[in-house]
C-alpha cells in the first residue's frame, strides 16, 4: 500500500489549527449550475465521473449550467433581451439554495421592479429576502467592497452556507461547495471608477484609459474571492461600433466579435471570464404566427469556456410578455435540428407519433399535460447529450498513434 506523503499530512493539520478558510480550502471538480434554459447549459456542459464508494467503479453523469465561483459575462447588442435573459437564468441557479441570494448593480436601471419579479417568478417576500439591487451610487472600488463582504460573510460563517452536491469526487468523497451566490454588473459599459462618477469632468480618450486601467484592477482582485465563496459575478457587457479611421480592416479585439464590433471598458475585464457569451437578434415573431407569442428569436452563442471546448451556438424564443421560454426554446432546438416529424397541426418528436401537437398549441400541451412534458423532455435531453459527446469526442487511438510516429514527434524525442 502506498504510504501518504508526510508533507502533505502535516501541512493540512497545520492550516486546520489556523482557522482560516482561505488557508484549509482546496480545490475539487467544478460544479455546474443548471439555468433551466436546457439548450444552453448543455452548450457549457461535459460528461465527467465520479467515484461510486459503494462499487468502487466510476460512474458517468453530464455536468452542465454555469460554472461555480466563476466570471460570465454576456455581449450583445441594444434590444436583445440580454437583461432579461440574465435575470431569469440568475433567479434559476439560487431558486433551490436556501441562503443564495442575487446582488444586482442595475446602473442602467434596465428593469422596473415589477417586470424584474416577474421575470424571477420570485414571490413577493422572495424578492424582498433574496434579490438585492442597487440603481445608485455603483462604482467599480464599492463593487469589489460589496464582493468582499460577501465572501466575508459566507467564509466567516462557513458552516451555514456548506451543501452537499449530491456527486463525489475520484476518490468517492463528498463534493461540497457553498451555496451560490449571483452577483450582477448591468453593465460594464457603464461601469466607472469612483473617482470620475463624483467628478463633472467630461468622459475623454484619457478618462477612457484611466477607468479601463482601475476597472481591470478591481476585477484581478475580485478573482480569488469568486471561488473561495461561491459567488458567480455576471457582467453584462454592449456590443458598439467600432470606428476605424484606417483604410485597412482593423483586427477584432476579442473573440466572438465582428469585423468593426468591440466591447467597452477596455479587453481585461472581457478576457477574464471563463464563461463568454453573445446574444445576437435572428428576426421578430408575432402572436398570430408559428409560435403565437409576440416576440424575438435570439441566438445565444458560447464563444469562450473553460468546460467546453468549442465554440457552439443555439436559438432561444424571446416572449416580451413573459421573458425567454425554456420550452418554446427546446421546441426550437428540435425544429432546428430537423427532429421533428409530420407537419401542420400534427407535429411528432418521437417514432411512435405517441404524442401529437401543433406549433401553436405545445405550449398549453407542455404545463397541462406531465406525460406530454416528460416524454419530450426525455427527447430532448438525449439529443443534447449527443451534442456533448460530438464534441468532447477525443482523438482516437489509431489517429494518435499515427501523430506519434510521425516525424514532427520523433525527431524531437
Amino acid at each position: 500500500m502506498e504510504q501518504p506523503s508526510i508533507l502533505a499530512s502535516v501541512f493540512r493539520k497545520k492550516m486546520a489549527e489556523t482557522k482560516d478558510y482561505s488557508m484549509t480550502s482546496e480545490a475539487t471538480e467544478v460544479t455546474l449550475y443548471p439555468t433551466q434554459f436546457l439548450n444552453v447549459d448543455f452548450l457549457n456542459g461535459f460528461k465527467t465521473q465520479e467515484m461510486n464508494p459503494q462499487t468502487g467503479t466510476n460512474d458517468e453523469y453530464y455536468a452542465i449550467g454555469i460554472p461555480d465561483g466563476s466570471y460570465i459575462t454576456f455581449i450583445a447588442n441594444a434590444n436583445t433581451g440580454k437583461t432579461t435573459f440574465v435575470c431569469q437564468l440568475a433567479a434559476n441557479i439560487v431558486r433551490r439554495f436556501k441562503t443564495s441570494t442575487i446582488f444586482e448593480d442595475s446602473i442602467e436601471a434596465g428593469l422596473t421592479p415589477e417586470r424584474r419579479r416577474a421575470l424571477s417568478r420570485f414571490t413577493k417576500e422572495q424578492y424582498k429576502t433574496r434579490y438585492i439591487i442597487r440603481d445608485s451610487g455603483v462604482t467599480a472600488e464599492n463593487i469589489y467592497q460589496r464582493i468582499k463582504a460577501i465572501h466575508d460573510i459566507k467564509t466567516g460563517d462557513k458552516e451555514t452556507y456548506l451543501y452537499d452536491t449530491g456527486h463525489k469526487d475520484m476518490y468517492g468523497d463528498p463534493i461540497v461547495k457553498m451555496e451560490p451566490t449571483v452577483y450582477i454588473i448591468d453593465s460594464l459599459a457603464m461601469l466607472m471608477p469612483e473617482k470620475y462618477v463624483e467628478s463633472d469632468e467630461m468622459a475623454g480618450k484619457s478618462m477612457g484609459a484611466a477607468s479601463a486601467l482601475v476597472i481591470s484592477n478591481v476585477f484581478k482582485s475580485l478573482f480569488p474571492m469568486l471561488k473561495e465563496a461561491n459567488i458567480i459575478l455576471i457582467g453584462i457587457n454592449h456590443i458598439l461600433e467600432d470606428v476605424n479611421m484606417s483604410m485597412m480592416p482593423k483586427k477584432t479585439s476579442l473573440p466572438g466579435l465582428k469585423q468593426g464590433e468591440r466591447v467597452p471598458k477596455g479587453r481585461t475585464a472581457t478576457y477574464l471570464a471563463g464563461t463568454m457569451f453573445r446574444m445576437d437578434y435572428m428576426g421578430k415573431l408575432k402572436p398570430d404566427e408559428t409560435y403565437h407569442v409576440e416576440g424575438s428569436m435570439v441566438d445565444i452563442s458560447l464563444i469562450k469556456s473553460r468546460t467546453s471546448g468549442k465554440k457552439v451556438s443555439t436559438r432561444l424564443i424571446y416572449d416580451f410578455s413573459n421573458g425567454f421560454d425554456p420550452w418554446l426554446s427546446l421546441l426550437r432546438y428540435m425544429q432546428d435540428r430537423k427532429l421533428l416529424f409530420g407537419g401542420g397541426g400534427s407535429l411528432y418528436f418521437e417514432p411512435e407519433k405517441k404524442y401529437r401537437f401543433s406549433y401553436g398549441n405545445f405550449r398549453e400541451q407542455i404545463l397541462s399535460n406531465k406525460e406530454f412534458r416528460d416524454a419530450f423532455i426525455n427527447v430532448v435531453v438525449s439529443y443534447l447529450k449527443q451534442d456533448v459527446e460530438q464534441r468532447d469526442r477525443t482523438v482516437d487511438d489509431l489517429h494518435l498513434d499515427d501523430l506519434m510516429n510521425s516525424e514532427a514527434i520523433t525527431s524531437i524525442l
